[in-house]
């Protein structure tokens, strides 16, 4: 088996299923998270926190995965990936071989055709329930000690669901995947709130629309997990933005840590840092183990620990700043909050007169996006990526023109950076993650 067999292993049984599925059909009507169930809890012996939420869950899981990194054996799963599917699996921040991943993959792959047997042509096995369990034994090879897996869109019906979790982390909800999900707030709240199922010692919910912390509460209730809150049980404070990032204070129920930084760009990011703190405040909390021994600062986490594995973050394409001369700043950001967030970050640093390059799929918040960044934007430009699995077409152009905003459309994302670069601007890019990837190739090969 070669690399790209074991990358398209993960997504063979949804492709044979897909053509005789409802695309508009919801996650309830078309997932089968029971398949993998077994299997799954079968490789999981580690604890472990599953994040979900509705933006921010890969900015948390990483940051779980580097501030815990002092104290134990890190196993880190996120998705998507922006350049290699290997990104997806790490283990210390290091990402599994290519190597690796295939001989992982060759091991699970009877078990999965197992379960492939006898199923309707309609249904099938979730890549996420595969790429799982590829995350499990990896981390189970390597002899993790504690594990941080990112759901995906939901979690009722999200396979990273079924992995038998001790802490349960929900980032803010918000209307997103209203196709899959539901149509309503309360009912996106709803699915995600399934992540609690009652074997957790602990949730941790970050800032929430009321409606949406009341389906959390009752979920919490219901299951007998206790619950922290932001605002509440933790919270950021004193938050400041520099050109290298956010700097600011996370206060807990038990502690202070001032003067926090994270190489990261929106006051967001440091509401993700207070979660992830929350969380790993509990994990640490071991009294008489070693690793805490030698810390006599009153904090369960070490201060000095936890500023420089904050430092040490790296996450492409979440307000990266790519270069100062000319000023490129890319994000992955496919609807109107995202943006609002970009937009309030970029006022906070005095930017404005942008040209702004959008490449958002037809069937997300393009127009959202582009009316929430136009009141900066001396030019929008509207692109696409060449992944084959997303729709962009030149009719955004029209959407847009519709509603009095006037936009340009590259059919490449090569083309239009270098459109951007003749307007002479502070150039922002937002789109979908297989354009932040392309992104990265360009600035690699300009480098180089």
């Amino acid at each position: 088996m070669t690399k790209q067999e074991a990358e398209e292993y993960v997504y063979a049984s949804y492709l044979k299923a897909a053509p005789y599925q409802n695309y508009a059909a919801k996650d309830a009507e078309k997932r089968h998270p029971e398949l993998t169930r077994g299997y799954l809890r079968s490789l999981s012996k580690t604890p472990c926190v599953v994040v979900t939420g509705s933006k921010g869950k890969g900015s948390v899981t990483n940051m779980i995965a580097k501030i815990l990194e002092p104290y134990f054996h890190v196993g880190l799963m996120t998705s998507p990936h922006i350049l290699d599917f290997c990104e997806r699996f790490k283990v210390d921040g290091v990402q599994i071989s290519d190597e690796q991943f295939v001989k992982v993959m060759q091991e699970i792959k009877s078990s999965f055709d197992e379960i492939q047997e006898g199923l309707s042509r309609d249904v099938c096995i979730s890549p996420m329930g595969i790429q799982a369990a590829v995350g499990l034994k990896f981390f189970q090879k390597a002899r993790t000690e504690f594990n941080v897996f990112e759901c995906g869109k939901g979690a009722q019906y999200d396979d990273v669901n079924n992995i038998p979790h001790q802490y349960a982390v929900i980032n803010s909800i918000f209307l997103e995947h209203t196709r899959e999900l539901g149509s309503t707030l309360e009912e996106i709240a709803s699915d995600k709130a399934h992540v609690i199922n009652g074997e957790q010692k602990c949730v941790y919910a970050g800032p929430q629309a009321d409606s949406v912390m009341q389906v959390i509460e009752s979920r919490a209730t219901e299951y007998g997990v206790p619950l922290k809150c932001y605002g509440r049980d933790f919270s950021a404070r004193n938050i400041r933005y520099t050109e290298s990032g956010m700097v600011f204070d996370v206060v807990t129920n038990m502690h202070e840590y001032p003067d926090l930084r994270v190489p990261l760009l929106g006051e967001h990011q440091a509401r993700n840092c207070a979660l992830a703190v929350a969380l790993c405040e509990d994990v640490v909390e071991k009294p008489g183990e070693s690793f805490l021994q030698g810390n006599d600062e009153d904090g369960m986490l070490r201060k000095t620990t936890l500023q420089e594995s904050l430092a040490a973050l790296h996450w492409p394409g979440r307000m990266e700043i790519l270069s100062q001369n000319p000023f490129m700043l890319l994000d992955a950001c496919i609807n109107r909050t995202s943006a609002e967030e970009v937009l309030k970050t970029l006022r906070a640093l005095d930017i404005k007169d942008i040209t702004c390059i959008i490449g958002i799929p037809d069937d997300k918040d393009f127009l959202g996006v582009t009316q929430c960044m136009q009141p900066i934007a001396k030019h929008i430009i509207l692109t696409r990526s060449q992944n084959p699995h997303y729709v962009f077409t030149i009719k955004q152009k029209d959407i847009l023109e519709d509603q009095g905003i006037k936009a340009e459309w590259m059919d490449s994302l090569k083309s239009a950076l270098e459109l951007a670069k003749r307007y002479d601007d502070k150039i922002i890019i937002l789109g979908t993650t297989s354009v932040v990837g392309e992104v990265a190739l360009y600035i690699r090969k300009m480098k180089h």
